[in-house]
């Protein structure tokens, strides 16, 4: 469905348009300011993100032997209400990381049909950390940047807008920062406009501080990054994120919508205050 339009534009703008106009790919001035907003538009929008559910498989009550990221929600895995969210955003293209229990995983989305995304998969023999996860993704995400999210939190972020800002800033590396005084068993960060100035990774005596949401925006720079620090065991919040924080690469989105991280030592009662928010934070 398409709607007529009224607009002004200066005639020096109206000239470059109007060369672009072919009669066989472009039609007429309206075909072709079509195109060219649709290639800007693109241009700034995401395409492809990849989700973290590997990891050491955990035990609850209810389950055994399940990934994170499987945990159910409402009946429905964590990892669903991420994926929801990340089709909210219009971002379909999906790439996820699976270790030990992986199969539960595959078996559950598939090839993502279903769920209205595509989805791939790529597998870690064991656990080798967060950026080790990251790296396996080297030439599948394309060559624009991509989302990079933690597979075990349930959030509503605007990650069309972090996109664009990260686009706009000329950053390297974007993270997602929520406010909170409670930032034990979190990477905690300091903001100064929109570049983080430190990162320290669970640190015990920081208090009311931004702390790193698990989702973040690379440009495909962040392989080079990582295959500098390549070690048999290393994650991107305690090897990478410092790093990039003291030379100026690492830039913050900081965001106040709701985010409700799988606390690990205490999975019962993340859980049961998951099953308070999910329904309304992603409508299925």
């Amino acid at each position: 469905m398409k709607e007529r339009l009224t607009i002004t534009l200066d005639n020096e703008l109206l000239k470059k348009v109007d060369s672009t106009i072919d009669g066989v790919n472009i039609r007429n001035r309206s075909h072709a300011i079509e195109r060219l907003l649709s290639a800007v538009l693109e241009q700034n929008s995401p395409k492809k993100a990849v989700i973290l559910a590997g990891g050491n498989t955990i035990n609850t009550k209810q389950q055994s032997g399940v990934p994170k990221p499987m945990l159910m929600v409402k009946e429905r895995p964590i990892l669903e209400y991420v994926i929801k969210e990340l089709k909210r955003n219009d971002i379909t293209d999906i790439l996820i990381s699976i270790g030990k229990g992986g199969d539960k995983i595959t078996r559950y989305f598939g090839d993502g049909t279903i769920f209205g995304v595509k989805i791939n998969y790529i597998k870690e023999d064991s656990p080798k950390g967060t950026a080790n996860a990251t790296d396996l993704a080297k030439g599948l995400v394309g060559t624009s940047p991509f989302f990079v999210i933690n597979g075990d939190n349930i959030f509503k972020i605007n990650l069309q807008e972090m996109y664009r800002q990260h686009i706009t800033t000329k950053a390297e590396v974007t993270i997602a920062l929520y406010p909170t005084d409670i930032t034990t068993g979190f990477g905690v960060t300091k903001l100064d406009g929109f570049k983080v100035t430190s990162f320290l990774e669970k640190p015990t005596d920081e208090k009311g501080k931004l702390i790193s949401a698990g989702v973040y925006i690379f440009n495909q720079s962040i392989f080079n990054t990582i295959e500098r620090e390549k070690s048999s065991h290393i994650t991107l919040e305690k090897n990478i994120f410092p790093k990039l924080a003291s030379s100026g690469d690492l830039y913050g989105y900081a965001f106040s919508s709701p985010w409700y991280p799988l606390d690990s030592k205490n999975i019962q009662e993340s859980l049961k205050l998951l099953e308070k928010v999910a329904d309304s934070l992603v409508k299925f």
